[in-house]
């Protein structure tokens, strides 16, 4: 027995087991907190919902403008709050409508500078400005959506068609003259937040594969450097060209702040370092797995560029129409909401007021203890009925180790995330150790099939084998059912767990367990 445990001392499958378990433990019980301001890191420990925790509702009253849809009217305020709150790094907050006029706003254990920084982004107007080659058209504060129901809609074919209906303030209406005239058929980009005062900086290297790459369909073919410096007048900066008589150059034109478009490798501190002694600002965009067109988007808040259809300087110079088209009716009902919510991004459609703030008492305080009493209690149970099972005692321990590993390596990864652990989000847990339980009895069936069967001469491996193929194809279901449940809030807690411990099971605790069987069976 000493050689077996030594021999499993020695996989890499057990160590890396038992080196995720340490690491999670010292995540869930903030042992060694770093990168706090930032808010991930080691050590965070667990947040709680406000099923556990408690928190705050804040109640917004909203003035609908007459003949307006009140369902549309909420839906829009509700899509941008969500996205105005959610986008500024807060914790993953419940924006609910309520009534015909109120919409509630629910954080969970707030703090009081959460809170003001909260209301600050509510009654904050986020920038919106639409271009037409460079030129600027309209801005959001000259933008009011016709919210009657002929205001917008979809129009079926292949592809369907969407439309949103926008009026234009007098400003508006002759700015968008002045920049869309003789323009017919031309993108109009729709920027929220574009970066003014930036500059870009990448190598050239960048600089040539941006120059190559296009976009198609709506862009209308402009590779993504005509994008960047001729369509959002954002100048691009090449590294390798660097030096100070430039810098001065766009000090004097008024730019301050520097995106760097590349990995730390590329463009390294000294150049940082360079930009900071000249009075510039700077802050990284890395492009990581996105597309080259979607890091260029990012930089540059390009939303999305739907086609001038119309004259703005005659029929449509107060009242436009934007119109896009996508392959199906569904896609094209999602494209014209989010564009309803990008052009309401620059002012809210109706006016909101705080009419109300109020604690919420945690409603289910108690649960965590009583979750834990009946977890020992079920462990002793599952225990009791596995023995009884195989009438094997060396069967009982690894199926029990391996459950709590795999619980408190999943309590690790929503630590580490700053996860907040909600109802939902505990029974996905639940849910999770117990296919865990499954997946284990099926390897230990496969694997002691072998001394039941003489006669059929079947190696362990390919029985431990064979068990990976039923528990793989099990696991790759559950994930591909969990996925469609991530778009419902309610139950984004339950998808999360569900899929962090399914994977974590399939390539971290099952495959330890299955070590640990076949060592033990090996003779």
């Amino acid at each position: 027995m000493s050689e077996k445990i030594r021999n499993l001392l020695q996989n890499w499958k057990i160590l890396m087991l038992i080196s995720l378990v340490m690491i999670s433990i010292l995540l869930v019980c903030n042992v060694i907190p770093i990168n706090e301001h930032l808010g991930v890191g080691f050590g965070n420990g667990l947040d709680y919902g406000l099923d556990f925790a408690g928190g705050v509702q804040m109640q917004l009253k909203l003035e609908i403008p007459e003949n307006a849809s009140v369902r549309d009217t909420l839906e829009i305020e509700k899509g941008i709050l969500e996205r105005r709150l959610n986008a500024m790094g807060l914790r993953d907050i419940t924006v609910i409508p309520w009534g015909e006029k109120y919409i509630l706003i629910q954080v969970a254990n707030a703090l009081p500078s959460e809170l003001e920084r909260i209301e600050n982004i509510i009654r904050q107007q986020a920038r919106f400005e639409a271009r037409i080659d460079g030129e600027l058209a309209f801005l959001g504060s000259e933008v009011n959506i016709d919210l009657r129901p002929e205001g917008s809609g979809v129009i079926r074919g292949q592809p369907a068609e969407w439309f949103v209906s926008i009026h234009l303030t007098p400003q508006g209406g002759n700015r968008f003259c002045n920049a869309g005239r003789n323009k017919l058929g031309t993108p109009i980009d729709m920027f929220l937040d574009r970066p003014e005062g930036s500059i870009i900086l990448m190598t050239n290297s960048t600089y040539k594969i941006l120059s190559e790459l296009r976009e198609g369909s709506d862009l209308i073919s402009d590779n993504w450097i005509r994008i960047i410096e001729n369509r959002s007048r954002i100048p691009i900066l090449i590294a390798e060209n660097i030096n100070l008589d430039i810098l001065n150059s766009f000090l004097r034109r008024g730019f301050r702040h520097v995106i760097i478009a590349t990995d730390e490798d590329e463009i390294g501190d000294d150049i940082i370092a360079l930009l900071e002694e000249n009075n510039f600002t700077t802050e990284r965009k890395i492009k990581g797995n996105l597309s080259y067109g979607e890091w260029v988007k990012e930089m540059i808040g390009l939303k999305s560029s739907p086609i001038l259809n119309c004259d703005p300087c005659t029929k449509c110079k107060y009242n436009a129409q934007i119109t896009g088209k996508a392959p199906t009716v569904d896609l094209a009902l999602e494209e014209m909401k989010q564009t309803k919510i990008l052009l309401s991004s620059g002012n809210l459609p109706a006016r909101v007021d705080i009419e109300s703030k109020s604690e919420i008492p945690a409603s289910h305080e108690k649960f965590l203890k009583y979750s834990f009493i009946i977890a020992i209690i079920s462990i002793i149970v599952v225990a009791i009925v596995i023995f009884l099972r195989y009438r094997e005692p060396f069967i009982v321990l690894p199926i029990i180790i391996t459950c709590l590993s795999e619980i408190i390596i999943i309590l690790g990864v929503a630590s580490f995330i700053n996860w907040e652990l909600d109802l939902p989000a505990v029974a996905g847990i639940i849910a999770a150790v117990g296919t865990g339980v499954d997946d284990q009895i099926v390897i230990t069936d496969e694997t002691m099939e072998r001394e039941k069967r003489k006669k059929k001469i079947i190696s362990l491996t390919e029985r431990i084998r064979r068990a990976f193929f039923i528990i793989f194809t099990a696991a790759a279901t559950t994930i591909a059912v969990m996925l469609p449940i991530f778009s419902i809030q309610a139950l984004k807690g339950f998808a999360f767990t569900t899929v962090i411990g399914v994977v974590i099971g399939v390539f971290v605790t099952r495959p330890a367990y299955a070590k640990i069987i076949e060592e033990v069976l090996r003779e």
